[in-house]
């Protein structure tokens, strides 16, 4: 693309600090006149656009293949040839999410034809008495004794079942839909907690909380990348395989990640790869269930 005309005068249009060249020192803006052509314009928007997707390219590259080097590159200060981890995370699981809500909205259509609406087995108080509506249940519960009705708790907890999951197959599936909707609330907690464990478990590193907190973020954007590509299986061969291979391969990407990143022999990382993996597992079911007992109650 052919340069564009420099301005005559040296003080920057943005913060008006003298440009001594063609790039302001302070804020990086170009120092070129501002009625360009139209053929500047889109070539100066193609350039910005080529320019990021040869960065991004990179970045997932090394993310995907190299377990560690980002987090490495990004503690040695070599940060403007890769997407900020923050950017990428943001943008991966955006992605992720959205396909998954689409893969599980598929899968949901799918079972409309063979599913009855209604819940079949909520059986919590009464002797196991089953309802399929809050109306049914409202109506059942006015026509027993005061002394036969559900109250305060149960009658929360109860209520609250049957209004998430009309027109579902039962509690499992009522269970299953919020931790699809609530995921990325549960992901919100879980990584600074994530980087917490992390931090414990490399506290002689001399390294601070955000230096592991990086270290999380690389991990889950490729937790998500390899989690796009199990769902994206499963959908087109109608298997939990690849799903379940997903997270063998989760675990080994953390050894090899650890692995690099913090410069340790490898029986360590695995060592601290099993600790993290099982206690990640823990503190999330952990936060899944209070979240869901939270939304009960509410």
């Amino acid at each position: 693309m052919k340069s564009q005309h420099l301005r005559s005068e040296k003080n920057c249009l943005n913060c008006n600090t003298e440009v001594p060249e063609r790039y302001c020192p302070h804020c990086g803006q170009e120092n070129t006149v501002q009625h360009e052509s139209f053929g500047h314009l889109v070539g100066h928007v193609m350039a910005d656009i080529l320019h990021y997707d040869s960065q991004f390219l990179t970045t997932l590259k090394y993310l995907t293949f190299r377990p560690g080097f980002l987090t490495r590159e990004y503690w040695a200060g070599k940060r403007m040839r890769y997407v900020n981890p923050i950017k990428l995370y943001i943008f991966i699981s955006f992605v992720f999410f959205f396909f998954m809500a689409l893969a599980n909205s598929q899968k949901d259509h799918g079972k409309k034809a063979v599913i009855k609406s209604g819940l079949r087995d909520v059986q919590i108080g009464d002797g196991g008495m089953e309802y399929r509506s809050v109306a049914e249940y409202d109506s059942i519960q006015a026509s027993l004794p005061v002394d036969k009705r559900n109250s305060g708790l149960e009658n929360r907890i109860v209520r609250n079942l049957l209004r998430m999951g009309e027109g579902r197959k039962g509690p499992q599936e009522v269970f299953k839909e919020t931790f699809v909707h609530d995921l990325p609330k549960i992901m919100f907690i879980l990584m600074p907690l994530f980087a917490l464990m992390v931090k414990w478990s490399h506290r002689k590193r001399g390294l601070v909380y955000t230096d592991h907190a990086i270290f999380t973020i690389h991990f889950h954007a490729f937790l998500f990348i390899i989690l796009f590509v199990a769902l994206g299986l499963r959908l087109f061969l109608h298997s939990e395989t690849p799903l379940n291979l997903t997270y063998w391969g989760i675990f080994l990407y953390l050894i090899l990640a650890l692995k690099n990143a913090y410069q340790q022999a490898f029986w360590k990382a695995l060592v601290k790869a099993a600790l993290l993996y099982c206690g990640y597992f823990v503190v999330a079911l952990t936060v899944f269930i209070m979240l869901f007992l939270a939304i009960l109650l509410v």
